[in-house]
């Protein structure tokens, strides 16, 4: 297991204490590093129960596992239009979400530092993931969601015993809530956006792609963007097992957002190097992506680029025929996952990866939420 776990700034090349949830000169997003680079011992990890904490040598040291039992997703073979390929059904986690991962791995560091008490802020999945991990922990929590965020996930907040601040208007206004109150009353943000622990523990969807396939890459892997984490954590995974010899390359990453909210469509078919905010962002079905522009902005474009993927901005009529067209095949999703689904379709239409190519979807999210 990595050991010596530090944060810095990458901007500023500065260490930062491990209380901030951003740089405090620059205002960027931090970083952490530990003294080990990760391995993946093949014959250790089969032997383990088929779960995220498997990957034990990868992950950050931690004096503490908070868990819920974070099971090795399914990886479903699917048709569209007569190509095969893959559902990543991150759907199963126990909270409904891929934010699991992320979750599970924040709230093991934050009762590692004693932390009693934080504060979050989501418009929904990420709540729940985080107020379910905080139950199981003993932490106390206090979600800020956008008030019109789907009663589904409102609900499920509520359920594991977090405090629930809906917050009127657009998603921005609950980071603006929340960071009003963590000011006021100095409590630790638990950001799932800005927390490099959340995406530290969303690599091991990275990992799981390639131990479900012999220990290769995908061709290319599809996922929904709003903040960036499973795109981030897809690279960062990928980067690790190619530095430790394990996959011989980086699939193609392909970033499909909703055509209403696409600043990161924008920018990358711009050849810009960073994301301005979302100018006039329209409503959405796809709740989840709904942000105005990528905390990792450049490190977002950065990784799309260096894969040699693609952006790929999906219409509401397009996210509504999603939904239909992977429940016909058996995955009940929210509309922020069912963007694969017409992402798939353009990616094959431009992308020159051959019949047999080995493409994953990730469907990141539970319809029984939305």
């Amino acid at each position: 297991m990595p050991a010596d776990m530090s944060f810095w700034c990458p901007a500023c090349q500065a260490p930062i204490d491990e209380s901030a949830y951003r740089c405090p000169q620059c205002a960027g997003a931090i970083e952490c590093v530990s003294s080990d680079a990760p391995t993946f011992p093949r014959a250790d990890i089969t032997a383990r129960p088929a779960n995220m904490w498997r990957y034990a040598e990868a992950l950050p040291a931690l004096a503490h596992r908070v868990s819920l039992g974070e099971p090795m997703t399914p990886l479903v073979p699917f048709e569209q239009d007569g190509f095969t390929a893959l559902a990543k059904c991150e759907y199963l986690m126990p909270t409904g979400s891929y934010k699991d991962r992320g979750a599970a791995l924040l709230a093991s560091f934050l009762v590692g530092r004693n932390v009693g008490e934080a504060v979050e802020d989501s418009s929904g999945n990420a709540g729940a993931a985080l107020a379910a991990y905080a139950a199981r922990a003993g932490l106390k929590l206090k979600v800020f969601c956008p008030a019109s965020a789907s009663p589904g996930k409102l609900a499920q907040i509520r359920r594991y015993g977090a405090e629930l601040v809906p917050v009127e208007g657009p998603r921005p206004r609950a980071t603006e809530a929340l960071l009003e109150y963590a000011a006021k009353h100095a409590i630790p943000y638990a950001s799932h956006l800005w927390h490099p622990l959340f995406i530290e523990g969303i690599k091991t969807l990275a990992y799981e792609l390639a131990e479900q396939d012999a220990w290769r890459a995908p061709d290319a892997v599809l996922c929904p963007v709003g903040a960036g984490s499973i795109l981030l954590g897809l690279y960062r995974g990928f980067k690790d097992l190619v530095a430790a010899g394990t996959v011989a390359r980086i699939p193609h990453l392909v970033a499909v957002q909703s055509a209403h909210v696409s600043p990161l469509h924008k920018a990358f078919h711009a050849g810009a190097e960073d994301v301005a905010a979302a100018e006039n962002p329209r409503p959405t079905r796809a709740e989840g992506i709904a942000l105005p522009r990528p905390v990792r902005d450049r490190e977002t474009l950065a990784a799309v680029r260096e894969s040699g993927g693609t952006v790929i901005a999906v219409s509401e009529a397009n996210i509504e025929a999603g939904i239909g067209e992977l429940g016909r095949r058996g995955f009940c999703v929210e509309p922020t996952s069912a963007v694969v689904w017409d992402g798939l379709r353009q990616y094959r239409q431009t992308a020159d990866l051959g019949g047999d190519a080995k493409i994953v979807a990730v469907l990141s999210g539970h319809g029984l939420k939305a």
